[in-house]
């Protein structure tokens, strides 16, 4: 056998190197040819830290949508963002609570035309809201005591009897007892009432299950009670959020405002028709009222009224 010669080896020529360089250089031609019509795969399987920062994103810049003419604001619970129905996108909780205290105020100026003057001379001396507030109280009161005769319900006997084939006369007699439109944050805002003996029997106890707005929770422990804006005593509901507020038990609940019901109850028994109002005059940033303005008119008694201050509506 003969033996390879020694030294450097001789390199030997492949004959498939050139071909497969070309089968190479042609693959990355196609590759880089590519139509951009092609949707890339990434675009279809998102990264997972794009899909988990999906979680995590922030509210969007309008938190407001509307569906189906309800409109719902976006709001972060915690967890996740919620739709919350609202009313009215472009009002804050706290201007809706202002536009309905200045309902609740104007409809009570509308029936005290005293307190409404000294609230406009107390607003064009530039005072403070609680100032004219005040204001407002202390003209009703003046009002209640000035106005004279108010409306009581007309005996029937003596009138003229309805006749077949005559059209029969319109009723306008309005409830015995009628609420004022709750505020925003659902406090009551007045009952008024036209009192006679029958409505005496039946009022009712206040319902443990009523919460009042800045009701504390424990009665007995804050000296709190779940008080009448109409009293049991006169026919008043127990029951009707509309009717209750939170009062401090002693003194404004029993005895001030106690007393001040206790009179008209037996000016009702002894068959006198008795026009009654009990508005409550709240404070800003304080649930419970600060005072009661209590009013009566009787048929045969004529004026009174009282303030019944109540320190759970002064605390902060």
């Amino acid at each position: 056998m003969a033996e390879m010669p020694k030294g450097k080896p001789r390199s030997v020529p492949d004959p498939l190197g050139a071909p497969y360089d070309e089968m190479i250089r042609q693959d990355l031609l196609r590759r880089n040819s590519r139509p951009a019509s092609l949707t890339p795969v990434a675009a279809v399987f998102p990264p997972v830290d794009s899909r988990l920062a999906l979680l995590n994103r922030a509210s969007r810049p309008n938190p407001y949508v509307t569906i189906n003419g309800q409109t719902y604001r976006e709001v972060d619970n915690g967890r996740a963002n919620v739709l919350t129905p609202v009313s009215d996108p472009s009002i804050s909780p706290a201007a809706r609570a202002d536009r309905q205290q200045g309902v609740t105020r104007a409809l009570f100026m509308a029936d005290h035309p005293l307190g409404s003057a000294a609230y406009a001379l107390a607003t064009l001396a530039k005072a403070s809201p609680t100032a004219r507030n005040g204001a407002l109280v202390v003209g009703s009161v003046a009002d209640t005591a000035a106005l004279g005769a108010m409306p009581f319900r007309k005996s029937t006997r003596g009138s003229p009897a309805w006749k077949p084939g005559a059209l029969a006369p319109t009723s306008l007699r309005r409830p015995d007892v009628r609420y004022g439109q709750p505020t925003a944050l659902e406090q009551a805002t007045r009952v008024m009432a036209t009192l006679t003996a029958p409505m005496l029997a039946f009022g009712t106890k206040a319902d443990r299950r009523q919460t009042p707005p800045g009701w504390q929770g424990n009665g007995k422990r804050f000296n709190e009670a779940r008080g009448h804006l109409l009293a049991k005593q006169l026919g008043g509901s127990g029951s009707d959020p509309r009717n209750l507020v939170t009062l401090t038990q002693r003194p404004s609940n029993s005895p001030e405002m106690r007393s001040f019901e206790d009179r008209i109850k037996r000016q009702v028994r002894t068959g006198e028709v008795v026009e009654y109002s009990a508005t409550s005059l709240y404070d800003r940033g304080v649930l419970p009222p600060s005072r009661i303005l209590l009013t009566a008119f009787g048929s045969r008694s004529g004026p009174s009224a009282r303030i019944v201050e109540n320190p759970a509506g002064k605390r902060r």
